[in-house]
């Protein structure tokens, strides 16, 4: 029997492997991992040939799986953690990739085997006695690398079915655990970084990363620019999907739809906010965003021009920005819950904003073929909110249901306007001018559609424009701008947007309340002198017209405040008087516990900041509460103001 030394039983073993492997080392001779003399790679043996040895050895070798001869390291790593991660948090990392650390953690020599070629014990091979550096290290706090050596749990109904992986290429251990070689082949080179999977997109691992994870609405969500949209650089500024250190081309080809996942995401060395590249400004997931939503990408909305205004959600205040904590539920639904509100108060762009499910669209203007409504839009789709059981008139509001994906825009809004999110206790206006007790209102008292009054964000008005009076029906919705009707409903983003909105195809600004320099985040100025002259351009009269209800008024308008149906009291009161429309209406109009909004304030049972403006002349004087069935066409004088002898109008006594 023929005898061989031990470096020829190498060989020899060697052969066999190659045969019964399909030639792995013939694919490896032409890739990064080839650490031999013959290597084409810039790290290899100065001499050494032997290509299989940096990481197998025949005999004795490190009872790891397969045959394992580098030295492994000894390294305590801080691994991967999410609060959205379904599967049990990962540990320490074991199997193999365990074994892919003992180089990539970047702490052992390349070339430090457990045995040296041809023989003899431990050593290292000479030309490869330095650590990994660079790009390739992922060093030893793996927190913002995928997580390895976790369960691919199928109870996450955004993974695929385990049973569909192997057809697809992608390998778990005999534990079933994700490891570094389920998305990566050491041996094979075929795809770029030792890919299991194409990326056609053009972005590394899209397709890889497609055939693990199913994101809701990604699949199915027609016209997804996430997805699809060939929008490119302009040149200007940095790149958005350009990292430093990462290999995306920095170039303005690039787009979104070449990018895919790597768009936001970046599986190893991205950020440990659930994988999201973090390109360092501080504000938290918040900057993938506004990475893209700029100037610099072309027909993109400027959001981020409107978040640096006066009045903004506090997007970029870095002070909140790692406060976005979401948390995986147990239906598999992910929610940011008010646990996480209170102190942890923050506005982050996927607060009210799917990433994985926006498309073009938002919520029509008052101009557009059927005038307003209050449906979520396009831009909304698939974030979550809350609907509240509404109590009766005025009623503190304390029971809601979680919806998934809402169909109003005011179920997203009211998730953080209301108690829903911070209970009795409201939060202060970040700006200082809230009247009263400086605290933010709770919206879903306001828009609760039992109340007496409200703008008709959750239902429509209880106004329906038309009056019978002692000289007939009068119907003034005529006073109604645009496409509005008195079946009209509206959203929030109606009333709070960018000042600079106009609605114009290809303009930049964009719809919604990202930021304004008007308090607080509103379209078009409000305040104490909104209704007197020069301020037709005020916020109320976007919607009810200037010449029934302004300054610019006439006594014959069809005003829903009229004497015997003839006569325009808006006029007596805002065309003559100069009164502003807060005098008598609620300085926080989104709705009230009385009719038509309106507020009393002298004399008799003041209602309190921040509804009442508390100015001298502000809110009604009436002894008589305006609730009551009759339309104001047949009030009289006293409805409004304290009698006073040969005072107002027919108010000629104390009747109430």
């Amino acid at each position: 029997m023929k005898r061989y030394g031990k470096g020829g039983l190498f060989l020899f073993v060697l052969m066999i492997l190659l045969v019964g492997s399909g030639s792995v080392s013939a694919g490896i001779a032409n890739t990064k991992h080839n650490f031999s003399a013959s290597g084409t790679g810039a790290i290899k043996a100065t001499s050494e040939q032997e290509i299989c040895v940096f990481c197998h050895f025949p005999h004795n070798a490190n009872p790891a799986e397969p045959l394992w001869n580098h030295s492994l390291s000894g390294e305590t790593y801080t691994p991967y953690s999410s609060t959205t991660l379904f599967a049990a948090a990962p540990g320490q990392p074991s199997g193999r990739s365990k074994l892919c650390l003992s180089c990539h953690d970047g702490t052992i020599a390349v070339g430090s085997v457990r045995h040296m070629p041809r023989g003899g014990g431990g050593g290292t091979i000479a030309g490869l006695e330095n650590p990994l550096t660079g790009q390739f290290v992922l060093g030893t706090d793996l927190s913002d690398d995928h997580p390895v050596s976790v369960t691919y749990d199928t109870g996450n109904s955004e993974l695929v079915p385990v049973a569909t992986l192997e057809v697809n290429g992608i390998k778990l251990d005999e534990n079933g655990q994700i490891q570094c070689g389920s998305c990566h082949d050491p041996h094979s080179d075929v795809y770029p970084k030792f890919l299991r999977k194409p990326f056609s997109e053009g972005g590394e691992g899209a397709v890889l990363c497609r055939t693990c994870h199913d994101k809701q609405y990604w699949s199915t969500v027609a016209n997804l620019p996430h997805r699809d949209s060939l929008n490119q650089w302009n040149g200007s500024g940095n790149n958005p999907w350009h990292v430093p250190g990462h290999d995306l081309a920095n170039d303005p080809a690039s787009t979104p739809k070449a990018n895919s996942c790597e768009n936001c995401h970046r599986p190893h060395s991205g950020s440990n906010t659930r994988l999201v590249k973090d390109f360092g400004e501080g504000y938290g997931v918040s900057q993938i965003c506004l990475a893209c939503h700029n100037l610099n990408v072309a027909s993109k909305k400027d959001i981020a021009a409107s978040l640096n205004k006066i009045y903004a959600h506090p997007v970029l205040d870095t002070a909140s920005g790692g406060l976005h904590s979401p948390e995986r539920m147990g239906d598999g639904k992910v929610r940011e819950q008010p646990a996480h509100l209170g102190a942890n108060r923050h506005a982050q762009c996927v607060d009210c904003h799917n990433p994985h499910a926006v498309s073009a669209g938002v919520s029509p203007d008052i101009d557009d073929a059927g005038g307003t409504n209050n449906l979520a839009s396009n831009v909304l789709k698939g974030v979550w909110g809350v609907e509240p059981v509404w109590p009766g008139n005025w009623g503190q509001v304390i029971s809601f249901t979680e919806v998934d994906d809402i169909q109003y825009q005011y179920q997203l809004c009211l998730k953080c306007h209301s108690y829903y999110a911070f209970g009795t206790n409201p939060p202060l206006d970040p700006w200082g001018q809230m009247r009263g007790d400086g605290r933010l209102t709770d919206q879903a008292i306001e828009f609760n559609p039992n109340n007496e009054s409200y703008h008709p964000v959750v239902a429509p008005g209880k106004n329906d424009f038309i009056m019978t009076t002692i000289n007939g029906v009068l119907d003034y919705s005529g006073s109604l701008v645009g496409n509005l009707t008195p079946g009209s409903t509206m959203t929030c983003a109606d009333c709070h947007s960018d000042d600079a909105y106009t609605g114009i195809v290809g303009s930049s600004v964009p719809k919604g309340p990202h930021g304004s320099d008007e308090w607080p985040v509103l379209s078009a100025p409000w305040g104490s002198n909104t209704g007197s002259p020069n301020t037709s351009d005020h916020l109320c009269f976007k919607c009810h017209d200037d010449t029934t209800y302004g300054a610019g008024s006439q006594s014959t308008g069809q005003s829903g405040f009229s004497e015997n149906g003839t006569y325009n009291l808006h006029f007596v009161h805002g065309g003559v008087f100069n009164r502003p429309c807060m005098q008598c209406h609620s300085a926080v109009p989104h709705g009230w516990k009385r009719r038509a909004l309106l507020v009393f304030g002298r004399t008799f049972n003041p209602d309190p900041a921040p509804y009442n403006n508390n100015g001298p002349n502000d809110g009604l004087d009436s002894r008589i509460d305006i609730g009551g069935p009759e339309k104001s066409g047949n009030w009289k004088c006293c409805n409004c103001h304290y009698y006073v002898p040969g005072g107002w109008g027919n108010c000629t006594s104390t009747e109430d």
